[in-house]
């Protein structure tokens, strides 16, 4: 049961370029708002541990979005539920920009994360429609240029936004980008339906949400609150008894939420896999190299998000080229080939310091560009050229909601590796030898020309020394894990093996 067909079908590329736009905004908006959190301090004259929700009931508003797209998708049309979500989202926008406290703005980003948590997935299941399997590397490999780009620009654009004008203009500018998108979609998306869904798994989709909105508190905040803390290993296990719930409930449900039996199919078992497991390679680069940058070099976060550009171009260019080899040979051996230079490309951080020039910085991130697209482009292709046109919908929300859920499990055991490998640095440099000598006198003759005596002079020198060695530890953690990221990312070559080799199957005999 349908609606009226069009007369002719949209064309697949004007298809491509507007879901690529409404991508490319949806995860800009995700890293746009960093660098405005501590002007939204000061302006709802709150504290950090409160405005955190500003961007923590973005994700579990999209987080929560997610799982419906298949049925949405299946009652409304694809078509239909991008423009509906991109429009939710845009709405979600106006409202921040005109929010009037922190209340009303975390609210405002709640709604834009429900919009935002349809997007995607939405994206993936109307371009695996719009493409024959033949050819859906190609349209993967040039839709994914939004989706990896937009993380890089975000932090750049975000702050010159604010310099110039002020936070609110952030929302503006995904007002008004939002809207020409949603106009572009109205004109050229398909508004067809496939056919009515059976029911509603609420059952499913409750005890499910229960267990991810549980399990990404837990991720987020157990740095924060310590891993063995009460209330983190309640989560864990509000976490694992839902989850053990949605098991029991999904296994022989008639409309399932998430079907088990794609589980059984290996290429997309493994294309999950992989899109969790690669996160680790990923973030690596993306999450820690502009800490290290403001951190342990100083630069400010302009200068950051320029350093970080290259690779964004690399990988613009090698997306494309991607998606070809992927429809020529194959998702296998572009994945294992983009794996090895994540792999280099996290190897060759592993000697950068406080004192690194600055292509030491930029000339990694080639290798960086080419292993994400020889990874993320195959592994989508891989993935939905592996389940039917029916299920395509529930493949598209399960693989975004992995990259989501792999960035942020990744970016929490980062984070807490950072802060562990830094006080262990910190405490092997304490005991150096050079800490109990007498200052360098080169040191101690400075302070002196500044002006101090010399008995200000000294400990102001050994001071100077403390926080040299200081930063010594944090760089010298940095490169322990960037080499651990490195060993843990070569390590997906092993499942990427297990992935089959065919060629997509030719137009005409299949969907």
């Amino acid at each position: 049961m349908t609606e009226a067909s069009p007369t002719t079908s949209p064309n697949p590329n004007a298809v491509l370029v507007v879901v690529m736009v409404g991508t490319f905004l949806s995860v800009l908006d995700t890293t746009i708002l960093n660098v405005a959190l501590p002007y939204i301090v000061t302006s709802f004259g709150s504290n950090v541990e409160e405005v955190k929700w500003v961007t923590t009931g973005f994700m579990i508003a999209a987080a929560s979005t997610m799982p419906l797209t298949s049925w949405l998708g299946q009652r409304f049309g694809y078509g239909n539920l991008y423009i509906a979500a991109l429009s939710v989202f845009t709405a979600g926008a106006a409202m921040s920009a005109m929010s009037w406290t922190l209340d009303s703005l975390i609210f405002a980003r709640i709604v834009q994360g429900m919009g935002a948590g349809l997007v995607q997935p939405a994206s993936i299941a109307i371009l695996s429609r719009s493409f024959p399997p033949r050819v859906r590397g190609r349209a993967f490999g040039i839709w994914t240029i939004g989706m990896m780009t937009a993380p890089t620009l975000g932090p750049t654009t975000g702050g010159l936004m604010i310099e110039f004008f002020n936070w609110r203009s952030i929302f503006s500018l995904s007002l008004l980008v939002g809207g020409l998108a949603v106009l572009l979609a109205v004109t050229i998306l398909s508004r067809e339906r496939e056919k009515p869904p059976l029911g509603f798994d609420w059952k499913g989709y409750s005890s499910f949400t229960v267990a991810m909105v549980a399990a990404f508190l837990v991720v987020t905040y157990g740095q924060q609150e310590g891993w063995t803390s009460g209330i983190i290993l309640l989560g864990c296990a509000v976490s694992l008894v839902a989850f053990v719930l949605f098991l029991i409930v999904e296994w022989d449900a008639e409309q399932p939420i998430v079907p088990l039996r794609l589980f059984r199919i290996p290429d997309f078992s493994l294309t999950l896999f992989l899109t969790l497991y690669r996160s680790l390679g990923l973030f690596g680069g993306v999450f820690l190299l502009p800490i290290f940058l403001y951190q342990v070099q100083g630069r400010d976060s302009v200068e950051i998000g320029l350093m970080m550009i290259p690779g964004s171009i690399v990988m613009a260019i090698m997306s494309p080229i991607s998606g070809v080899l992927t429809d020529r040979f194959g998702g296998k051996w572009p994945a294992i080939v983009g794996i090895v230079f994540m792999a280099y490309f996290l190897y060759l951080y592993q000697s950068v310091d406080f004192l690194s020039a600055r292509w030491l910085i930029l000339y990694p991130q080639i290798f960086q560009g080419m292993g994400i697209a020889l990874v993320m482009t195959p592994l989508i292709t891989t993935g939905m050229n592996a389940v039917n046109r029916e299920d395509g919908g529930h493949a598209s929300w399960m693989i975004n909601l992995c990259q989501r859920g792999g960035g942020a499990f990744s970016i929490s055991i980062l984070g807490t590796m950072l802060h562990r490998e830094t006080i262990i640095q910190k405490d092997y440099l304490g005991g150096s030898t050079i800490l109990r000598q007498a200052p360098p006198e080169a040191l101690v003759q400075q302070g002196m020309s500044l002006g101090l005596s010399s008995q200000e002079a000294r400990p102001a020198a050994m001071a100077a020394v403390g926080r040299m060695l200081g930063q010594a530890a944090l760089s010298q953690a940095f490169k322990n894990i960037f080499i651990l990221c490195a060993i843990v990312t070569i390590t997906a070559i092993v499942p990427a093996l297990l992935l089959s080799s065919r060629r997509p199957i030719p137009e005409g005999e299949a969907d």
